[in-house]
């Protein structure tokens, strides 16, 4: 008699079980199995010792294997929790470095210039500058020449196109190229020393010159 023949009633406490929310079967729900097979077995033609010891045999292999899935959810559970305690740990030796972090934001103080940072995967005969508003608005534009590959910047003085100053706050940079040439990749980042470090549900964030940056996102210490 195979597993699979079990009459109505076995089925239906099974189909039961899966109702109530049991997606996979685990040794316990094997060995239920085995038994009602036993229990309804027909007298007439019962279960054959060999197919019985076989049985046995894939209920201690199934036993073994959900051993085996505990054992290496512990682990990566141990290995997740240590690796959070090193990037805690790290991050916390970063306050008062001087970082380098990717991060196409931008904070303009209420006065004053910032340099805005940025690389590029090629030389450039021309490239535009452009920084937006927190809406999306383009308040900036600059046009470039013949600008290296690697690192490169540029001083902000916070006036928009017209001259007059901007108000404290975030802005986005972006770098392209005015012929549309989606070719030139770029990079914009920002260099500075971390004020804070943030430890959320999201992860754990470094303060550099007012924006909050990822740990992941950096690139340089030092």
């Amino acid at each position: 008699m195979d597993i699979q023949n079990v009459n109505s009633n076995t089925s239906h406490q099974l189909q039961q079980q899966g109702e109530l929310g049991k997606s996979e079967m685990g040794k316990n729900d094997f060995l239920q199995l085995l038994i009602a097979q036993m229990r309804h077995q027909d007298p007439i033609n019962p279960l054959d010792s060999a197919d019985f010891a076989a049985q046995l045999a894939q209920f201690n292999s199934v036993e073994q294997l959900i051993n085996v899935n505990q054992g290496i959810e512990s682990i990566l559970e141990s290995q997740e929790m240590m690796s959070m305690n090193f990037t805690h740990s790290m991050a916390a030796s970063l306050a008062g470095k001087s970082v380098k972090a990717l991060s196409d934001q931008v904070f303009l103080p209420a006065e004053g210039e910032i340099p805005i940072h940025f690389k590029l995967n090629r030389s450039a005969e021309n490239v535009d500058l452009i920084i937006r508003a927190s809406d999306g608005s383009e308040v900036r534009r600059v046009s470039m020449e013949n600008l290296q590959a690697g690192d490169n910047s540029w001083i902000w003085d916070g006036r928009d196109q017209n001259g007059n100053r901007l108000g404290e706050g975030g802005y986005t940079v972006e770098i392209v190229d005015p012929e549309g040439d989606t070719g030139l990749g770029s990079l914009v980042y920002t260099e500075g020393v971390v004020e804070k470090v943030r430890f959320e549900d999201g992860g754990v964030f470094l303060i550099v010159n007012d924006l909050k940056i990822p740990i992941s996102d950096v690139e340089e210490v030092g």
